[in-house]
């Protein structure tokens, strides 16, 4: 578990609670969803709204309605929406990250090393 905070609002991000990584998975099956809906032609004012309420949404099914609003403001801006969505990816990698190191830890205090396992292969 991590904290992660962002324009002020400091938001929990735990990538081996179950709860949590549901509403990731969701969130982001979601996204893409909308993503492959996104106007891609048009006025560029349009195409930026949606592309903003794709991250507002994100944020919202995370972490609760009003938390996109948080985040980013109430004024919608690309820049502000990426470099957002930046700092939380780079949050999520360290999570796992730090996660796995845990793991690998744990699990090679059972696991013989090498000089170990031919040592018992040759008896």
């Amino acid at each position: 578990m991590s904290l992660w905070k962002w324009n002020d609002v400091e938001l929990e991000i735990d990538m081996e609670d179950v709860e949590f990584l549901e509403r990731y998975e969701n969130a982001f099956s979601n996204l893409e969803l909308k993503e492959s809906e996104l106007q891609k032609t048009g006025k560029k004012s349009e195409i930026a709204r949606g592309y903003c309420e794709m991250f507002y949404c994100l944020f919202n099914e995370i972490f609760g309605q009003g938390t996109g609003e948080k985040l980013l403001g109430e004024k919608m801006n690309i820049r502000v929406c990426e470099e957002c969505y930046d700092s939380f990816i780079a949050a999520c990698q360290k999570c796992v990250t730090d996660a796995n190191k845990r793991q690998n830890a744990m699990i090679n205090k059972f696991r013989p090393n090498r000089a170990q396992r031919r040592a018992a292969g040759k008896k």
